[in-house]
């Protein structure tokens, strides 16, 4: 079996990018197609992401207390739904990034009313989604495992401080 490894900065700037540019060519394609172009819906995609941001933060800081703090273990279905779930949230988290920044962009300087709204709407929603990029970077951090030279390193340093 391999091991998993970390989204690479790379890989996350691919993320964001290739978001990047669909949501700055998704007003002008679809306002060619139909003559019209998307809204974002209300401020309920900046408070979804922004509730998932919370969501996978509370997950990672509850496995950093259990893993890393307390030296306790978990199942390896736990760990693997975990790790899974973080995955998961680190591809929607930059996809949508880039994908509300790109839409952002594409009404920078509107001077309709419905244009500046469009902007701050998708610049909220990119904010939340850059929110739940990180708490899933950060859940992926800390279901490292400690290795053997962790433990090692840590039993002649003397016992952590509470």
């Amino acid at each position: 079996m391999r091991k998993a490894r970390r989204s690479s900065p790379l890989y996350v700037a691919v993320l964001i990018a290739s978001g990047l540019v669909a949501g700055r060519l998704l007003p002008p394609l679809t306002v060619r197609l139909d003559g019209t172009s998307p809204p974002v819906p209300g401020w309920a995609a900046a408070v979804v992401l922004l509730c998932g941001a919370i969501a996978v933060g509370a997950l990672a800081w509850g496995t950093w207390q259990n893993l890393h703090r307390r030296q306790r273990r978990f199942t390896a279905d736990h760990a693997i739904r975990l790790l899974a779930l973080a995955k998961a949230a680190v591809l929607v988290g930059g996809v949508f990034t880039g994908g509300y920044a790109g839409y952002a962009l594409a009404y920078l300087g509107s001077s309709t009313e419905l244009g500046e709204l469009r902007f701050w709407r998708a610049g909220a929603a990119a904010a939340a989604a850059l929110l739940l990029l990180i708490a899933a970077l950060v859940l992926e951090w800390t279901c490292r495992l400690p290795s053997d030279d962790d433990e090692e390193t840590a039993s002649e340093a003397g016992p952590a401080p509470a």
